[in-house]
């Protein structure tokens, strides 16, 4: 069972002027422009953080880490940033629109007792890179503290704990703001010691699913384990042993999980004609004829077939340029066992990226292993006009659109102790950075 508690959250002081041009996006989506974008955009912007700038001549005593660590030290002296005076858990709601429709996200924010993975009841679903790790663990070291939360689900299939969340909603909330892509971010205190109680008491059988922020978690399980080593008198319940972490549930009908589209380029001697006939061997082929003046309606039909097909079954969208549009859908899912040679789950085989990389990019165009150097891929509300535009206008060759990962399939391989391949998941929208962040005070302990 996880284990949660409240804590006394560090946040904006809402006497700032132009307080909402404060926060961010998490810091692996932000780009060296929007980096920029961000440094110029207020004094005090959250990116000066979570993303500090590299400079020329930084070394072990000055670099962007140091940077990071004395700017939040700074900011709390200054008051740009303050430390709750009690231990609260923070309601947070998200409203965005995708395609003309209305969602609405709720969850919370409060801290985790760290578990191994696999040890407990915190579940992984995506490869970590050592790299972003290392990264987020000199952040960790040098501000010595949780800056952005992790993404996670749980199941509140009663909606108990919502109930208690939607109870604090009817107040002010501390910040309301909108980001760039139009998404509402609201925020409450929960610091009533019953209303949190209750929450703690009904997590206590809930596992969690981390959906976003894999690197973070781990590079605080080795922040732990550093700390560890020189505490002779560990009890689990030191600070440093807990992380900051954002939960909603798998049952919320604002959890949007988005696919993750993949265009291929620098492919030689590439034959649309014979590729076609390759993909008649394991595919059953519909070709959606376009001409300038009904592309924009067989688009919305491909897009609408593709998630009715793939209701039932494995089928990609496929686009070959020049209004050459295609519905493919796998004939038998046996084709995809006999190729995936590794032991794998049957919910793994059965993923539409497990399906589309062993037949398609390994079997028909043997790019298995060159795929850094061939594949691209697009994540956002737009992903498709995205990639339609990427083949018309920048020399890509082809486009597969996928449907979206299905919850239930993430689960069931988490849950399982397997991560999904690369680029499955795209969750949205993206918490925003700089709501609420944890400091960790060594030698202090957490507990209720």
């Amino acid at each position: 069972m996880v284990k949660i508690f409240p804590f006394e959250g560090i946040l904006y002081n809402t006497d700032l002027k132009k307080v909402n041009n404060v926060f961010t996006p998490p810091y692996d989506v932000i780009s060296p422009e929007e980096q920029d974008a961000y440094y110029n955009l207020h004094e005090f912007n959250f990116v000066k953080i979570a993303l500090s700038k590299e400079f020329p001549g930084d070394n072990e005593y000055n670099n962007k880490y140091i940077r990071s660590a004395a700017t939040l030290e700074g900011w709390l002296r200054h008051k740009i940033l303050l430390k709750d005076k009690k231990p609260a858990i923070y309601v947070y709601e998200q409203k965005f629109t995708v395609r003309g429709k209305n969602y609405s996200r709720l969850g919370f924010t409060c801290l985790l007792r760290l578990e191994d993975m696999g040890r407990g009841k915190v579940f992984p679903h995506e490869e970590t890179h050592s790299q972003a790790k290392m990264d987020r663990l000199k952040l960790m070291r040098a501000t010595s503290a949780n800056i952005e939360p992790i993404f996670s689900l749980y199941s509140d299939e009663k909606g108990k704990v919502n109930k208690v969340l939607k109870k604090f909603m009817g107040k002010k909330p501390v910040f309301d703001v909108k980001d760039k892509n139009k998404v509402q971010h609201r925020l409450w205190k929960i610091d009533s010691k019953p209303s949190i109680e209750k929450i703690v008491k009904e997590m206590k059988d809930k596992a969690a699913f981390i959906a976003d922020g894999h690197h973070r978690y781990e590079a605080a399980l080795r922040f732990k384990n550093e700390l560890k080593m020189n505490n002779t008198k560990f009890t689990e319940e030191e600070e440093y042993n807990h992380i900051m972490m954002y939960f909603t549930s798998i049952e919320d009908k604002g959890l949007a999980i988005f696919p993750i589209n993949r265009v291929i380029h620098n492919l030689a001697f590439f034959n649309p004609v014979e590729f076609l006939k390759s993909l008649e061997q394991f595919f059953d082929i519909e070709e959606f004829k376009a001409s300038k003046k009904t592309v924009m309606a067989v688009r919305k039909k491909l897009a609408k077939d593709l998630e009715k097909a793939g209701q039932t079954k494995h089928a990609f969208g496929l686009y070959l340029g020049n209004n050459h549009y295609y519905l493919i859908t796998l004939k038998d899912e046996k084709t995809v066992d006999e190729m995936v040679e590794e032991e794998k789950p049957k919910a793994w085989k059965r993923l539409d990226t497990t399906i589309l990389h062993y037949v398609v990019f390994d079997r028909i165009l043997g790019i298995a292993r060159q795929i850094p150097d061939k594949v691209s891929y697009t994540k956002s509300a737009k992903s498709e006009d995205q990639v339609f535009e990427m083949v018309d206008k920048q020399g890509y060759q082809i486009a597969f659109l996928l449907n979206p990962t299905k919850i239930e399939e993430i689960v069931a391989i988490a849950s399982k102790l397997e991560k999904m391949p690369q680029k499955s998941t795209f969750f949205y929208p993206k918490l925003l950075s700089g709501l609420v962040l944890n400091k960790i005070v060594h030698g202090e302990k957490i507990g209720l």
